[in-house]
């Protein structure tokens, strides 16, 4: 079972999966779970939610900026602060906007911007490109009415690379003031409080570029070295401690299956102790809170782990990662019923999904003894994203179930393929923080994963 956050999303949503059985069942996304572009599938009839024409006034898409440096090698200067724009405005209460994931399906095309906001669903659309100049940066920026396609402003931004928060703080102001004064920014930090040195804003722009990668523990690995560079550079850069604590309780959460346990434990006590030094640091951070849970769900704590995930849906309550990340907490406390509530208003939030969802939907369904629809919404998670090993378990596991050994031996035989380190954990403490958890893994997710012919 795998994964416990978002954003760290923020749409953030950041978080992960819990992983208990093997790299087994899916959790939270949080900041760092980045979402990928879906694919277009069908999803179960049994799951119906009510999905919104648009996101409302408070919508916003920003499309990835262009590079004009000149420069392939500064393309992650772009793609950083897409990132990083996307993040800052879905700090705004009330407002929509759509992960980058779905952005980046427009990387280079020239669609009308009304087109645009029909595909989305969303009223304005953000357009911008990049230059630099050594340390020295030009972002160019454009604001659209996706209604009508008027421009309701252009602006260039200049600064150094140094003030690169501050920059962004100034994007996401126009922004703000621009489409009107409801949209307030609660939680954003004055920029002075954001300022690093060159080296270290350049350090979490490449950090937050990689991140917008297909999930491998490789690439959360990547991200990670990136994130203690600028640390070692700036030990009190509030960003990068939040970002470094959720991505190594992620890969703890995520690659629970394939890590071996020593490594697992180490991620697990350093990411804990910086999501409590996070939280001291940037207490309304939506994204403090998507690590939270996956520490306190390693403690034992589920209380703590569900108070925790509450607070993130408060703060963040446009947020699909959020919705998600409480409920995995959910069905690892038995109730499929009300983690398949609010994954349904993760959906109707976000449409599109993305593949946490779907093998979380897979995971409750199972637990209720749906195996088709648990099938079905484990094989949506493989179309989605091929990086998480818990889509192709799962997707054996409810082909054993309903009896259909073909199916469930070829399934098993392409989640060895993928994941040749892929095993079912012994049932610790750890797993078993829960006793309707370890009693569910116990007495129908194991048997089934050895029907199934997993390792």
């Amino acid at each position: 079972m795998s994964r416990l956050i978002a954003k760290v999303k923020r749409l953030r949503g950041p978080i992960v999966a819990i992983a208990a059985v093997g790299a087994v069942l899916s959790g939270l996304v949080g900041y760092w779970n980045t979402y990928r572009t879906v694919r277009d599938g069908v999803a179960p009839a049994t799951v119906t939610s009510t999905l919104p024409v648009d996101a409302g006034p408070l919508s916003i898409v920003v499309l990835p900026f262009t590079n004009q440096t000149g420069d392939p090698q500064k393309a992650y200067i772009a793609d950083g602060l897409t990132s990083s724009i996307t993040a800052d405005l879905s700090r705004i209460r009330d407002a929509f906007i759509v992960p980058v994931s779905s952005a980046v399906a427009y990387r280079d095309k020239a669609a009308p911007v009304k087109q645009i906001g029909l595909d989305l669903g969303v009223r304005f659309v953000l357009q911008g490109s990049v230059l630099a100049n050594g340390n020295k940066l030009r972002i160019n920026a454009q604001l659209a009415d996706a209604q009508s396609g008027a421009q309701k402003w252009t602006e260039t931004f200049e600064g150094d690379l140094a003030d690169l928060f501050a920059l962004q703080d100034q994007v996401t102001a126009r922004i703000g003031n621009s489409i009107g004064n409801q949209m307030v920014i609660l939680s954003a930090r004055e920029s002075q409080t954001r300022k690093s040195g060159a080296k270290v804003a350049d350090l979490i722009l490449r950090a937050d570029a990689l991140a917008l990668n297909p999930q491998s523990l490789q690439n959360w690995k990547d991200v990670e070295a990136l994130l203690r560079q600028a640390l070692l550079a700036d030990p009190g850069n509030a960003t990068a401690t939040v970002r470094l604590a959720a991505t190594l309780l992620l890969q703890a959460f995520n690659f629970g299956g394939v890590l071996k346990d020593d490594v697992r434990e180490k991620l697990i006590a350093e990411g804990g102790a910086l999501a409590l030094k996070a939280k001291t640091m940037d207490p309304d951070n939506p994204d403090v809170y998507g690590a939270l849970v996956m520490h306190a769900w390693f403690q034992g704590d589920t209380s703590a782990a569900l108070r925790y995930g509450e607070k993130s849906v408060a703060l963040d309550p446009r947020n699909p990662g959020a919705y998600n990340d409480l409920a995995v907490l959910y069905y690892h406390l038995a109730q499929p019923a009300k983690a398949i509530e609010l994954l349904n208003k993760a959906l109707a939030l976000y449409p599109k999904g993305f593949d946490t969802i779907f093998v979380n939907l897979g995971v409750s369904y199972f637990m209720l003894g749906d195996y088709g629809s648990a099938a079905a919404w484990s094989q949506k998670s493989i179309d989605t994203s091929t990086g998480l090993d818990d889509g192709y378990s799962l997707l054996a596991i409810a082909y054993a179930e309903q009896g259909d050994e073909v199916r469930a031996s070829a399934a098993a035989a392409e989640a060895r393929r993928r994941f040749p380190d892929l095993k079912a954990r012994a049932l610790s403490a750890r797993e078993c923080v829960s006793e309707t958890w370890c009693q569910f893994l116990q007495t129908k997710y194991l048997p089934a994963w050895r029907k199934a012919g997993l390792p």
